[in-house]
């Protein structure tokens, strides 16, 4: 077997490839722990290549009851945004630059103040007075072949759960105006919607804020503000193949546009 030092080479340099989706298996096979540890090193390298740069904010996978269940978690997952991967609306984006695209319609937070280790846990009222609103945002995924229906969930973790960025939209509206259950999704490909949900949050987007918040704690992260949350995708992974038009309407929080050329 690889040592750990390997393995994060290996990981860094599929992902900067886009390769094929590798394990990277550990024995015996990493659990929650390693896999953030194994993330980290990978995010610390990742942060000094300019292609990447600094950490722009968080996502949050598998916060659904729903997949909690399939992947036999407690809790659910995070992963890095990365500066460069961080995208204003319209964003315009080369579809030769990924090997499997793929994409998750989200409503994301977007802190005005800093959530530093030292001050957790966090309360829910706490969070509330930390965001200054919420937005939609189109998370963007390399899939790299990644074969889901069979992956053993804290492997996908140590690479960063497929992230390759975000498209943020707006205008957003206050987070004490937020109201997730009456939220309408639409997800349109080159004008002809494709998806069309209302109520679709996995979690309830200030909850999973203070999730979130309260697990970085712990690993004695900060969540900072101007950094942005991914709080949890309204459908399935959507693959998308070749070029075309991506919008994202959400109501009462606006539009988020994607080109792929």
């Amino acid at each position: 077997m690889m040592t750990e030092t390997e393995t994060v080479t290996r990981i860094v340099q599929d992902i900067r490839g886009g390769a094929p989706f590798s394990a990277r298996e550990t024995d015996p096979p990493r659990d929650l722990k390693d896999a953030y540890k194994t993330q980290d090193s990978v995010a610390e390298i990742l942060t000094q290549d300019g292609a990447f740069g600094p950490v722009a904010g968080w996502k949050i996978a598998a916060n659904s009851t729903a997949l909690l269940d399939r992947f036999g978690l407690g809790e659910p997952a995070s992963g890095r945004v990365f500066t460069a991967q961080r995208h204003d609306s319209p964003a315009m984006l080369r579809a030769a630059d990924y090997r499997q695209f793929a994409l998750e319609p989200e409503i994301a937070a977007v802190m005005g103040t800093t959530l530093a280790p030292q001050d957790a846990p966090f309360g829910t009222q706490t969070v509330l007075a930390a965001i200054d609103r919420f937005i939609p945002a189109i998370e963007l995924l390399d899939m790299r072949e990644t074969d889901m229906g069979r992956i053993h969930l804290p492997d996908v973790i140590a690479q960063n759960i497929s992230n390759v960025g975000a498209v943020l939209g707006g205008p957003g509206t206050a987070p004490e105006t937020l109201k997730p259950d009456t939220v309408r999704t639409t997800l349109a490909i080159d004008g002809e919607i494709r998806h069309d949900v209302t109520g679709a949050a996995p979690q309830d987007p200030l909850k999973a804020v203070t999730w979130l918040a309260n697990h970085l704690g712990e690993r004695g992260l900060t969540l900072q503000a101007g950094q942005v949350v991914l709080c949890g995708t309204h459908s399935p992974i959507w693959y998308h193949d070749g070029t075309g038009e991506i919008v994202l309407e959400m109501s009462g929080l606006g539009s988020a546009t994607l080109r792929l050329d």
